[in-house]
């Protein structure tokens, strides 16, 4: 058997476009930072759905994290037509919502399975359709505004048993908030579209303070996917690197500096209430949230 020998002379290497190579490869890890920033937010969500899809119940999880982000990533939006920052980061933001109304779908679904007929809450006085689009056309399109129930609205904020009601607040929030940027943008109020701006950011550096305060009441964290709040360190990480590298507007590592601190405080909690595995379960149910529920009809 013989063995071959590859012999590489100096001048070969100097034949090697060494600025192209560095070049390229610079533009590779780009690349790969821009995609993990893009998608990178929306992956510890998926711990979170695979663990209340196999329970079968989202009591663990509170849906306070998902109008959190929903909130933050609508005014960051709007916040990229006053002042310009990387397109991944406008990406990030569609991602991400389109991610949080199918993490509300899933933890809304389980939540009205565990909760009695008479005390499921809705904005609508009835469900006309057992789709959300359809709800949706038949109150909005067909101007059925008398359907709504404001009791509901307030009473039960964000505590309600079906998408359509969820939907129908952030398109309010969406075209409320649409129509005051509109203003601020045409008359350039620069200090208005930072501060809207640093309102977007530090709604979403407070995303765990809702999981923070629901694994205090239930003292326990037992539903809580810990990978989840991993991913979200992990992110929260990368993400403070990303934005110092690339110059981003500082509301946005300053609230990822508070991001981080929060994760570490729920992974405290991890450590805390480890022992605590008989949790009461607090659904979201009508006028008390801890009330005991019974077993659901189901429609």
């Amino acid at each position: 058997m013989t063995e071959t020998m590859i012999v590489v002379e100096p001048r070969g290497l100097g034949l090697v476009p060494w600025e192209k190579v560095s070049t390229w490869l610079i533009m590779g890890i780009t690349k790969f930072f821009q995609f993990f920033i893009i998608v990178g937010g929306s992956i510890p969500y998926v711990f979170q759905y695979v663990e209340i899809h196999h329970r079968r119940n989202a009591s663990g999880f509170s849906l306070f994290v998902c109008l959190a982000l929903c909130v933050a990533n609508i005014l960051r939006i709007l916040f990229w037509f006053g002042k310009w920052f990387d397109n991944a980061l406008l990406a990030q933001s569609i991602v991400m919502l389109i991610c949080m109304i199918l993490m509300l779908e899933l933890a809304v679904r389980m939540n009205r399975k565990h909760t009695p007929k008479p005390l499921r809450k809705s904005i609508l006085k009835q469900t006309y359709h057992r789709n959300t689009v359809a709800n949706l056309y038949y109150v909005i399109i067909n101007g059925k505004w008398d359907h709504f129930k404001e009791g509901d609205f307030i009473r039960s904020f964000w505590a309600w048993h079906d998408l359509a009601s969820f939907i129908i607040a952030l398109l309010v929030f969406t075209i409320f908030w649409s129509g005051i940027m509109s203003i601020i943008i045409h008359f350039q109020i620069s200090i208005l579209i930072e501060t809207i701006g640093m309102i977007a950011l530090l709604t979403e550096a407070t995303l765990g303070v809702p999981q923070l305060l629901r694994n205090f009441q239930r003292k326990s964290t037992q539903g809580m996917s810990i990978p989840m709040v991993l991913a979200w360190l992990a992110g929260d990480l990368a993400k403070t690197g990303y934005f110092v590298a690339t110059g981003s507007p500082k509301q946005f590592w300053v609230c990822a500096i508070l991001q981080i601190t929060i994760d570490i405080l729920i992974l405290g909690q991890v450590f805390i209430y480890r022992k605590n595995t008989n949790a009461g379960e607090l659904p979201y149910t009508a006028n008390n949230p801890a009330i005991q529920t019974h077993e659901a009809a189901i429609d």
